[in-house]
Parts: structure tokens; sequence; C-alpha cells
């Protein structure tokens, strides 16, 4: 019998980290071909466009856009009222601490029970999940 895979919801920081092939995430990448489940919201394939395309313009940031969306390796999660729920009582108890993107990745890695993948170090400081950090 094959065990449960680990699971993964990384941010747009990790994601644009992944796009990038950035060593800083070869971690991530081993844990991948290892079976390991990787998750984001699609908020934050609209972070990747938004802020791909400001960079490095908008056929870059289409072409990131549908990478991720049809990746075999990256599920995607539409927001439900459940999750739209969830992601508002992080955010309300966490208001300072977190973006409405933020809370929406930590509600569906409450979830999935997943560990989150950020680049933002200030989300080690919320006690209710586990994260890992890859500082940029």
């Amino acid at each position: 019998m094959r065990r449960e895979s680990v699971k993964l919801v990384a941010d747009t920081g990790v994601l644009l980290l992944i796009l990038k092939g950035d060593l800083r995430i070869k971690e991530v990448i081993k844990k991948l071909t290892k079976g390991a489940k990787v998750y984001t919201a699609v908020t934050n394939l609209t972070e990747v466009y938004y802020k791909t395309r400001e960079k490095l313009g908008k056929e870059t940031a289409l072409t990131w856009f549908n990478e991720l969306l049809y990746s075999p390796d990256i599920n995607v999660v539409e927001i439900d009222a459940n999750l739209a729920l969830k992601a508002g009582e992080i955010k309300a108890k966490y208001r300072n601490l977190v973006s409405l993107a933020d809370a929406i990745l930590l509600a569906l890695a409450d979830k999935l029970k997943a560990v989150v993948l950020t680049t933002d170090t200030r989300l080690e400081e919320i006690e209710d999940f586990k994260v890992e950090v890859y500082p940029i």
C-alpha cells in the first residue's frame, strides 16, 4: 500500500522561485520528486501574474500563469465559501500580520493539514501552522 504523501501549500514567493529555477528552492524540488503534493490558492496565481507583469512584461506573466495553472505538479485550489470563511477568521485573528492572500493560503493549509512554504518571514510568527521559510 502506498503511504500518504506530504502536502505542501506554496505562497507566491515560493511559486516565483520555482518558476525561476532558483536554487534556494531545491529542497522543495526534492520533496516533489519523492511524491509530495504541492497546492496553492488561485489568488496566488493572481499575485504571480501581476508581480511578473510589472517586472518582466505581459507575455512572461501569462506564460508563468499558465505554467502554474496547468502544471501536473501544482494543484491550484479555487476559493469556496468554507475556505473564504476560514480565511476571514485567520485574517481577523492575525490582521496586522497577514495579507488577505496569506489568510487564504493559511486557510488552505489548515484544510489540507499541509506545511506552508513561504518567502515571508512574518509567517513564522504564527504558531497555529507549520511553516517553512525560504528567505529572498
